[in-house]
């Protein structure tokens, strides 16, 4: 039987919102499938990946939801993304009540809270040279590049917030090129960079030397204790962390031994949006820490990568109080990147339909390894599709 009928909905608004949800299995709960109809109806036409970027929702976990809305009939598929149906609109407009369109985020700086200033025109061309020269992303590790306007905007965020000038600051893993976008910047910041990437610090090194940056490059698994000479040394650190909660201890603790003791030093913490009880774990062991929120901006960091987290994740200011301490000093030897924790092996279709496995037991690791080597088969590079994807 329909869910619609002349005289209104079978059901109330709630009750096939968490239907929905449910057949969903989303974490998030019935409010993320209201706000998938609502961008929907606001933005008229919008793709999967614009969905989660703006919903701050795995791409996997739009595409559930759009999939459950199209079996009730609320939303079909265009070339150009998702559209609600007449049923769909009724159902916005009736049962959620949702009648405003105006987008109410500011269009300048796009909820960044930054405007950029008048010689950004000129930093974000080179950005993008230096950005071109980074190796292939290794998954393994969690890397997923940020785009360069994420690194400008990262940067000003620090000048805006007095954490640059005439200050030290550590960047805890740097594949996004923060360190040279604070150095575009010209203000007289000492820069150190601490990653497990040599092949990214051999980049940002020579960078630095042909433009005469002031950046010390590190080479350092952060597993293992850092170095005495680092312990309370800078007044600002920047990290995007592994997306895993001891990966987060770990990169706080080291966050806090590298701070200098004192109150109110700052951690800059890019991290994924999560469910609101994975959130809650990521708010514990914060104040775990005894670090506490000051700003926190969604959205804020754009990846070329990432998809899995619609390619983009917030930053948080965190501030150091009398209880800051880190958890982790000695050597850690539990798992911290998310390959660890469910490896997978995936399937993919190159364009002459030769099947590839792909995953941490096989030849080829990652996606990425794929693309740069093509087909084994064909030594095609044009295009791969995944087919199948399951844990190992």
């Amino acid at each position: 039987m329909s869910i619609y009928r002349k005289s209104g909905f079978k059901k109330d608004g709630n009750t096939i919102l968490q239907e929905v949800a449910s057949k969903s299995q989303l974490k998030e709960g019935k409010d993320a499938v209201r706000g998938v109809l609502r961008e929907i109806y606001r933005f008229g036409t919008i793709g999967t990946k614009s969905l989660a970027r703006k919903l701050f929702l795995p791409i996997p976990t739009v595409a559930a939801i759009r999939k459950e809305l199209e079996k009730i009939g609320f939303i079909e598929r265009l070339k150009k993304g998702a559209i609600l149906t007449e049923l769909g609109v009724d159902f916005v407009n009736l049962e959620l009540q949702i009648n405003y369109f105006q987008n109410l985020l500011c269009k300048e700086c796009d909820g960044t809270t930054i405007e950029l200033p008048d010689d950004a025109d000129s930093i974000i061309p080179k950005l993008r040279d230096f950005t071109d020269l980074r190796p292939t992303p290794q998954t393994e590790i969690d890397q997923a590049f940020g785009k360069p306007i994420t690194a400008l905007c990262r940067a000003l965020l620090m000048l805006q917030n007095d954490d640059l000038e005439g200050r030290e600051v550590l960047l805890l893993g740097d594949d996004d090129f923060t360190s040279l976008a604070i150095a575009l910047l010209g203000t007289l910041t000492k820069i150190t960079v601490i990653d497990i990437d040599k092949r990214l610090l051999d980049v940002i090194s020579q960078i630095a030397k042909e433009n005469n940056f002031d950046i010390v490059c590190i080479h350092a698994d952060l597993r293992k204790p850092i170095s005495n000479k680092l312990v309370g040394k800078f007044d600002t650190v920047l990290t995007d962390p592994p997306y895993t909660i001891s990966g987060l201890k770990l990169f706080l603790s080291r966050c806090l031994q590298a701070l200098k003791p004192e109150l109110g030093r700052k951690v800059y913490l890019a991290y994924a949006h999560r469910a609101p009880n994975d959130l809650l774990d990521v708010q514990k062991v914060i104040q775990e820490h005894g670090l506490v929120i000051q700003q926190m901006l969604p959205g804020f960091n754009l990846y070329e990568g990432a998809e899995m987290h619609g390619n983009t994740t917030f930053i948080a200011k965190l501030l150091t109080t009398d209880l800051s301490k880190a958890q982790i000093i000695d050597e850690f030897y539990e798992k911290i990147y998310t390959g660890e924790f469910s490896p997978t092996l995936r399937i993919y279709k190159c364009s002459k339909n030769h099947e590839i496995q792909i995953g941490k037991n096989e030849k080829i690791k990652t996606i990425e390894e794929l693309k740069e080597m093509g087909c084994p088969v064909c030594g095609s590079k044009d295009k791969f599709l995944r087919i199948k994807r399951e844990k190992i």
